[in-house]
C-alpha cells in the first residue's frame, strides 16, 4: 500500500516537472514578445550632422527668380508668382520672399515646434520604476530571495493639469514671439527699401545738380580769365562741386548700406538684389489716414501687439507657475506595490510613501513665484506705457514732417518760377549763360531738399506702423488678408 502511494507521488511529481518544462518555453516566449513590444515602440535615432560648406554655397548661391523660390512666394501671394520672375517687385512681393527665405524666421518656427514637443512631454504619465532583489541564505532551506517591485509617483492633484497648462502657454509665447520676429523682419525689409529709394532719389538730382554745377563752374572760370570776376568766386563754385561730389559718394554709400540690409531681410547674399527693379510709387507721400482706421490700429497695439501678446503671455505662465509652486506644498505620494519569492513564501508587500512638510511648506518656492509675477507684471505694463508714448511719438513726427514737405514745396515752387524767369530773360538776351545756370543749380538743390523732406515723412510713416505692428497702406494690406497661420502648429 505505501509502496502505491510512493509510486504515485512519483508520477505526480514526474508529471509537474514535465508540465513546468513544458511552461517554460512559454513563458520565455512570452517575456520575448514583450521585449520586442517595448523594442518596437521606441524611437530610433537619426544623424543629422551640418555640413557649414555646402549650407554657405547653397546660401550663396540664392538669387530671387529660383523657380523653387517661386512656389514658396506662390503661397501667401499667388499674384506675384503669376509671371515668374516678376519684371519689378513690390513691398508685398518681397516681404513674401523674407517669410521664406529669412533663417531668423525659421529659428523662430523651430523653436514653437520645440514647445509643441515640450506638450507632449507634460502630457506624459511618468513610467514606473521597476527594482529586482535577490539575497542567498546557506542555512535556510530554500537557499535564494527573489524580489521585483514597482515605484509609482501619484502626483498632487493638480500638479500634471498645472505643467501642461505652462507647456501650453510655453506655446502660445514661442507663436507670439515668431509674430514678433516676423514683424521686425518687416520693419528691417522697409527701412532697407526706404533708404534704397531715398538714395536712389537724392543720386539722380545730385548727377543732375553736378552737371549744372560743371557748367557753372566752366562758366565762372571764362569769367575770372576775362577779368570779369574775381578768382574768389570760382573757388567758392569750385567748393560747391566738392560739397555735391561729396553727396554723391554718400547717396551711393547709403544705397550699398541699404541693399545689403533688405538683402539681410530677405534672407539672400547682397548680390541677389543687383539689376531688381523695386516699385514704391508712394514713397514719401503715403495716403493719410482715416480717423477711424487709425484709433483701430492703436486699440489693437495697445491690446494685442506681438510683443505685448509675449509680455502677457509670460505673465500667465508666471501665474501658473505661481498656482503650482503652492500645489507643491503638500505632500507628493509614493505606491510601491511588489512581489517577494522569501526562501519558500510567496509575499506580496503594498508600499506608500511621502514626504512631510516638516522643515518647510515650499516656502521659498512660492516667494519666488509671487516675485517672478510681479516682475511679468511690470514688464507687460511698461511695454504698454512704451507703446503708447512710440504711437504719440510717430504721430507727431508724421506731422512735422507734413509741414516739412509744405515748407519744402514752396521754395522748390518758387525756386522754378525763378528758373522760368530766367528762361525767359535769356531768351529775350536781359541775362547770360551764366545767370541762367545759377538758377537751374537753385531749383536742382530746392528739388533735392524736397526729397529729403519727403524722406523725412516716409521715416515718420514707417515709424508709425512700427509702433502700430500694422502696414497702414500699400501691397502689404494684401498680403497681410492672405497670409495663412504664422506658426507650423497652428492646427494642432
Amino acid at each position: 500500500m505505501h509502496s502505491t502511494a510512493r509510486t504515485g507521488a512519483a508520477n505526480v511529481s514526474r508529471d509537474a516537472q514535465d508540465a513546468d518544462r513544458c511552461a517554460r518555453p512559454r513563458r520565455h516566449v512570452a517575456a520575448l514578445c514583450l521585449l520586442a513590444g517595448v523594442l518596437t515602440a521606441c524611437a530610433t535615432y537619426t544623424p543629422a550632422p551640418l555640413d557649414p560648406a555646402r549650407s554657405a554655397g547653397e546660401f550663396g548661391a540664392r538669387r530671387l527668380d529660383a523657380p523653387a523660390l517661386r512656389e514658396q512666394v506662390a503661397r501667401v501671394l499667388p499674384q506675384a508668382a503669376s509671371a515668374w520672375p516678376p519684371q519689378e517687385w513690390d513691398r508685398a512681393g518681397l516681404l513674401a520672399v523674407a517669410l521664406a527665405q529669412n533663417r531668423q524666421l525659421a529659428v523662430a518656427r523651430a523653436e514653437v515646434e520645440a514647445t509643441l514637443a515640450h506638450e507632449i512631454s507634460a502630457q506624459e504619465i511618468p513610467n514606473p520604476t521597476l527594482g529586482l532583489q535577490s539575497e542567498y541564505a546557506r542555512r535556510e532551506p530554500q537557499h535564494w530571495l527573489y524580489g521585483i517591485s514597482f515605484d509609482f509617483l501619484l502626483r498632487q492633484h493638480g500638479t500634471r493639469r498645472l505643467g501642461v497648462d505652462i507647456a501650453r502657454l510655453e506655446t502660445g509665447g514661442a507663436r507670439a514671439q515668431l509674430m514678433e520676429r516676423t514683424w521686425s523682419v518687416r520693419r528691417a525689409l522697409v527701412a532697407a527699401l526706404s533708404d534704397a529709394e531715398g538714395a536712389r532719389r537724392r543720386l539722380e538730382i545730385l548727377t543732375r545738380l553736378a552737371d549744372a554745377q560743371d557748367r557753372l563752374v566752366t562758366s565762372q572760370r571764362q569769367r575770372v580769365a576775362a577779368g570779369e570776376d574775381t578768382p574768389v568766386d570760382l573757388v567758392i563754385a569750385n567748393a560747391a562741386r566738392i560739397e555735391i561730389e561729396q553727396q554723391q559718394a554718400q547717396a551711393r554709400a547709403d544705397a550699398v548700406s541699404a541693399q545689403a540690409a533688405a538683402a539681410a531681410a530677405l534672407g539672400m547674399p547682397p548680390a541677389a538684389l543687383d539689376g531688381v527693379t523695386i516699385a514704391w510709387p508712394e514713397w514719401g507721400a503715403p495716403p493719410a489716414l482715416a480717423d477711424g482706421a487709425l484709433q483701430a490700429a492703436r486699440e489693437q497695439a495697445l491690446l494685442s501687439r506681438a510683443d505685448l501678446a509675449a509680455a502677457i503671455g509670460e505673465y500667465a505662465q508666471a501665474e501658473k507657475k505661481l498656482e503650482l509652486a503652492v500645489a507643491r506644498q503638500y505632500p507628493q505620494f509614493e505606491f510601491q506595490p511588489g512581489y517577494y519569492w522569501d526562501h519558500g513564501i510567496a509575499k506580496w508587500p503594498l508600499d506608500v510613501a511621502f514626504t512631510l512638510p516638516l522643515f518647510h511648506r515650499n516656502q521659498g518656492e512660492i516667494a519666488e513665484a509671487t516675485a517672478a509675477r510681479e516682475v511679468a507684471a511690470q514688464r507687460m505694463l511698461a511695454l504698454q506705457a512704451a507703446i503708447y508714448g512710440d504711437i504719440e511719438a510717430a504721430e507727431r513726427a508724421e506731422q512735422v514732417a507734413l509741414a516739412n514737405i509744405d515748407a519744402a514745396a514752396r521754395r522748390h515752387e518758387a525756386a522754378q518760377q525763378q528758373l522760368q524767369h530766367a528762361d525767359l530773360a535769356l531768351r529775350l538776351g536781359a541775362v547770360d549763360r551764366m545767370e541762367h545756370t545759377g538758377a537751374d543749380v537753385l531749383a536742382l538743390r530746392a528739388e533735392l531738399e524736397t526729397v529729403q523732406a519727403h524722406a523725412q515723412m516716409q521715416a515718420a510713416r514707417n515709424a508709425l506702423e512700427d509702433a502700430l505692428h500694422a502696414p497702414l497702406s500699400g501691397p502689404e494690406l494684401a498680403l497681410v488678408l492672405s497670409l495663412p497661420p504664422a506658426d507650423p502648429g497652428a492646427d494642432r
